[in-house]
């Protein structure tokens, strides 16, 4: 009995014990570990596929794992990794799997605890969790969201030439839709950009306030695929050079400029144009009494290029300026007015395509100085300086000076120079090269030395210098000479030719470069694959966009409040590899259908650039501020939209298809599904249209709930028309708005212009043939002359030709004048037009059959013909011949109703004694010999001698007018006659008969051998300007 009562004592005992373990084990069971991810970079820098399990202690576990993993509904034979560690006093298991991440994968992890702190679990523990792949940013469904964005590039660094920089900022709005795999993002706001850039003569400074700011974006499978970046503004352009102590600023205000950067496909194109105008000063440092000032207004500031890959495909460069200058150095001053100064470049593939090079211009200068109580001064015209160069050939080198020398020496100077002809010419080597014969004839007389050591001690004489420079046409080329003749008369005569060495040296041009520094940068953000959604815990390593890895770090869970709407996010935080300043974080929501879109994200990073590895700085702040697509509210919850306004931009649009108009509709949803709005354009001659909030087709900014389109008229109605708007959200709510609109009635234009003749002077008759199209029909044209003076002359109607006779008025100037006619329609529309289009309407454009073509303008201008000044001279004119040397006064009374630039005659037998024989200039300034300044009556003094010839002499007068049209020689017949009140007597001092015959003799050979000598040399040289440069 003992026995049996022991037996059942220890089965009893045996089967109680396993309910006491039980009881312990069940106050203490261990708490659900996290399971994350931890898709992070191994030691070769790859992305590891791998999790960690964070247990709640530092207990000891023991656990199964069991990890699927789906690629395609198809689960993957895999290989689990398991190791343990101890980390901040809490168990981790790290699981690593050799199979690779792909998007849309589904891996599921299930972790099963047996085993806690050293005993078995009764009841396993089974923890699992299922991670579906996913692109950072990008929710695994379709979605439309609007964005709020500000972003700062500051890009700085400095070279051996200084500072450089680029300075870009934007604020504005943005859209971004996915469909499938492909997600399209816009951004369109405004900014800033700034340029710095040194250089060995100086720095440029460009400064840019950007009214439009556009950039968009195409990600493919999570991987940047395209970005277009475009902005317009305004600003200014500052450009400072020292060279040789003389400072140029160039002061520009930039009225547009267009940059554009796009990667498509790989392939990096960029794009820049400026449009200007400003002020220009050159000036020198004040150095011995010297310094130059040049003050000029810049017309035309252009400048494009275009470059792709680090390859400059096109460049285009235009300068325009007038300016005036200033030289004074050492007593001597010249005053220079430049009356064009023009370049142009224009290089396509690195082929120069254009090429200008031109400058016109005129002045004065003076010069004085003194010696032992003697002085003398220097006064001088240059009348013209025009050089010109062309596709790389000289075309035009003209420089024409006068001067005249007073004081205690008294004579006068020139140089005229010019291309006299064009031709081949070998060089030294022999050769051939084409070359411009550059003809240039200078003179130096003095007439009067009473005193002083001017000139190198010269004496009365003249002396006369020409050359002729056979030089090669291409302006790029080095050593252009390749043969110079020379002949000099004077005191030190000699003539002869050379033929340069080593000329010409050949010079391409050079194509201009492109600097890869400023602003060579792709904006990107990083991106990679993620958990959708994120936990807490995760960490993921975004390497997918090159030069671009951040390491994101998930932490707690959190509510974002969105313009009324509460968001479920995870905040998270981030580190960018390869910098110790780049950093980022944010929140991602992380239920519903956006679960895996960022609702908030702040980033501060560097981006490498150049081979100096240079550096930028960016920031970047952006914000979810609604979603459109898919609807965050229930049907019970939604409200109706709200339409308030609708109107046009430009407030008018013009019928007849000629004005593309921007019509704006007000709408407001608070629950962010409005799902589109559309306009009724019918009662216009339109359809039903879409109208967007997406900053596209007319469009000023993204999500301010101003929904625009473009429209156009292309019918007849003019007038006042109501207009339909209507609005759905996603649940089908509509709701509709009208609103009237202004239509103007377009005046006719002008279709075809015929003019015959096209140039003449003034009083030309010319016959005007027109054509023009109107829609309401063609009521009436006139060509508008009461501007040069003239009427306003009606034109007949011929069977739609309209026609005229037009007399060009005496008000026109020479040159091209431009034609303006007033035209008015069937309905009393008056239009003013001075171009025409050669086009007609066509039923199938879309703008309408009325519309005619504007893209290219044809200029209706007719060109005035200049006439040479008219000159007035008493013919002949008679002087009396005294027994002592006088000087008389010739006048001509010379007129143009354009001015008078200059006149000159050829004094012929009355030239002082010594003076180079040839033209000289008529005066009308008041001084020698003229009696009145500025009225029109030239003067010039003649020299009459007793030893002048008795009879009728010839002297030869010529002007020229401001448009440089000469008159022809006009010779005046100048008679002297003997003073019959001065009868000489045969005495003593009275030249003999003999002696008298004599010296005729010797004057008469003295005039045959100049004038064989003239024949042999006009038969040696082929030339024919003067140094006036009249023809």
């Amino acid at each position: 009995m003992a026995k049996s009562q022991r037996l059942t004592t220890v089965a009893l005992l045996m089967l109680v014990m396993p309910l006491f373990s039980m009881t312990a084990i069940a106050d203490d069971l261990p708490q659900q570990p996290q399971i994350n991810a931890n898709w992070v970079a191994d030691e070769a820098g790859d992305n590891m596929h791998s999790y960690r399990v964070t247990f709640t202690d530092d207990s000891s576990y023991q656990c199964t794992v069991d990890v699927q993993h789906l690629h395609n509904g198809v689960n993957l034979a895999s290989d689990v990794l398991q190791s343990w560690d101890l980390i901040g006093n809490k168990r981790v298991l790290d699981l690593h799997l050799n199979t690779t991440l792909s998007w849309s994968d589904v891996v599921t992890v299930t972790l099963t605890i047996t085993h806690y702190d050293g005993q078995e679990l009764i009841d396993p523990m089974i923890v699992d969790r299922e991670f579906e792949v996913g692109t950072w940013n990008q929710p695994m469904d379709d979605h439309e969201i609007m964005l709020e964005t500000t972003w700062l590039l500051d890009q700085r660094y400095d070279t051996p030439e200084g500072p450089q920089g680029f300075n870009l900022d934007f604020s504005g709005q943005g859209w971004q839709q996915r469909i499938g795999n492909t997600v399209e993002s816009w951004e369109l706001g405004n900014g800033s950009v700034a340029f710095i850039e040194s250089t060995e003569l100086g720095n440029n400074n460009l400064t840019l306030d950007l009214q439009s700011i556009w950039k968009n974006e195409t990600i493919e499978n999570g991987v940047l695929t395209s970005q277009v970046f475009e902005a317009v503004g305004t600003g200014s352009l500052n450009i400072i050079t020292a060279e040789d102590d003389i400072q140029t600023v160039i002061l520009v205000d930039v009225t547009n400029a267009e940059l554009n950067r796009s990667l498509l496909n790989g392939e990096i194109s960029e794009r820049l144009k400026l449009d200007a105008q400003g002020l220009l000063n050159i000036s020198s440092e004040d150095v011995d009494n010297s310094s130059t000032m040049v003050d000029g207004e810049i017309g035309v500031f252009y400048f494009e290029t275009w470059d792709e890959n680090g390859v400059r495909r096109f460049y285009d460069q235009r300068f325009e300026a007038i300016a005036e200058m200033v030289i004074i150095d050492d007593g001597a001053r010249l005053d220079v007015d430049v009356n064009n100064l023009n370049t142009e470049e224009t290089w396509e593939d690195g082929v120069r395509t254009n090429h200008l090079e031109e400058i016109i211009g005129s002045g004065t200068f003076g010069f004085s100085e003194s010696d032992n109580e003697s002085s003398v001064a220097i006064n001088g015209t240059i009348y013209q300086f025009h050089t010109k160069v062309q596709q790389g050939v000289t075309m035009i080198d003209e420089l024409h000076i006068d001067g005249d020398i007073t004081g205690d020496v008294q004579g006068n100077f020139g140089v005229v120079r010019g291309i006299e002809q064009s031709g081949n010419q070998a060089n030294a080597t022999g050769v051939i090269f084409p070359v411009n014969v550059i003809h240039e004839e200078s003179w130096f007389n003095l007439t009067g030395v009473n005193g002083g050591n001017f000139f190198d001690g010269a004496g009365i004489g003249a002396t006369h210098n020409q050359t002729w420079d056979y030089q090669v046409i291409y302006s790029d080329w080095d050593n252009r000479t390749v043969r110079l003749v020379w002949e000099e008369t004077g005191a030190e005569s000699s003539s002869g030719e050379e033929f340069p060495e080593a000329s010409p040296i050949e010079r391409q041009p050079e194509p201009p470069e492109v600097d890869e520094s400023l602003g060579n940068l792709t904006i990107s953000r990083e991106t990679g694959w993620m958990p959708i959604p994120m936990h807490p815990g995760d960490v993921i390593r975004l390497a997918d966009q090159q030069d671009l890895t951040l390491i994101v770090t998930a932490g707690a869970v959190a509510n974002d409040p969105r313009d009324g709407h509460n968001f479920h996010v995870v905040t998270w935080t981030g580190i960018y590899e390869g910098t110790d300043s780049g950093t980022a974080s944010g929140a991602i929501i992380d239920e519903g259908p956006l679960k895996g879109l960022i609702s908030s994200v702040a980033r501060v990073l560097e981006l490498p650039f150049g081979e100096d590895n240079y550096s930028a700085n960016f920031t970047e702040t952006q914000t979810l501020t609604r979603v459109i697509s898919p609807a965050v509210v229930t049907s019970e919850e939604n409200s109706g939209p709200i339409i308030s306004g609708l109107s046009l931009l430009e407030g008018i649009v013009i019928s007849e298809g000629g004005s593309l108009a921007t019509l704006v509709a007000q709408v407001n949803d608070i629950d962010w599904n409005l799902e589109q709005v559309i306009v009724d354009l019918s009662p216009i001659g339109g359809s039903i249209v879409a109208m967007n909030d997406r900053g596209i087709d007319g469009d000023l900014a993204i999500g301010d709930d101003r929904y625009s389109t473009r429209i156009v008229v292309p019918g007849l109605e003019v007038g006042t028309y109501s207009i339909e708007v209507q609005a759905v959200d996603s649940f089908g709510v509509e709701v509709t708005f009208a609103s009237n609109i202004s239509v103007v009635n377009q005046a006719p234009r002008l279709i075809h212009a015929e003019i015959s003749p096209t140039e003449g002077p003034r009083g030309t008759n010319m016959v005007v043939n027109l054509q023009a199209y109107d829609g309401h029909g063609v009521a009436n044209i006139s060509l508008d002359l009461r501007e040069f003076g003239g009427d306003l002359v009606q034109l007949s109607n011929n069977s739609g030709v309209w026609t005229t006779m037009m007399v060009v008025p005496d008000g026109m100037s020479p040159g091209q004048q431009i034609l303006e006619f007033v035209l008015v329609d069937g309905l009393g529309k008056t239009g003013l037009s001075s171009v025409y289009f050669d086009a007609a309407p066509s039923l199938t454009h879309p703008n309408g059959p009325h519309y005619i073509p504007t893209a290219e303008p044809i200029l209706i201008s007719i060109n005035i013909e200049n006439s040479a000044p008219s000159i007035t001279v008493q013919n002949p004119t008679k002087y009396t011949r005294e027994d002592t040397a006088v000087t008389v006064v010739f006048e001509a009374q010379i007129t143009d109703q354009d001015g008078v630039a200059n006149a000159r005659a050829n004094l012929g037998v009355f030239a002082p004694l010594g003076a180079q024989t040839g033209w000289v200039n008529l005066n009308d300034n008041g001084i020698n010999g003229d009696r009145m300044s500025g009225d029109g009556i030239y003067s010039v003094e003649l020299s009459l001698r007793p030893s002048t010839p008795l009879g009728t002499h010839e002297i030869q007068v010529q002007a020229i007018d401001s448009f440089d049209v000469a008159t022809s020689v006009v010779p005046v017949s100048i008679v002297v006659e003997e003073d019959l009140s001065i009868i000489p007597s045969l005495d003593s001092d009275t030249i003999s008969s003999s002696v008298l015959v004599i010296i005729l003799l010797g004057f008469a050979a003295i005039a045959a051998v100049s004038v064989i000598f003239l024949m042999r040399r006009g038969n040696d040289k082929d030339y024919h300007d003067d140094r006036f440069g009249f023809e």
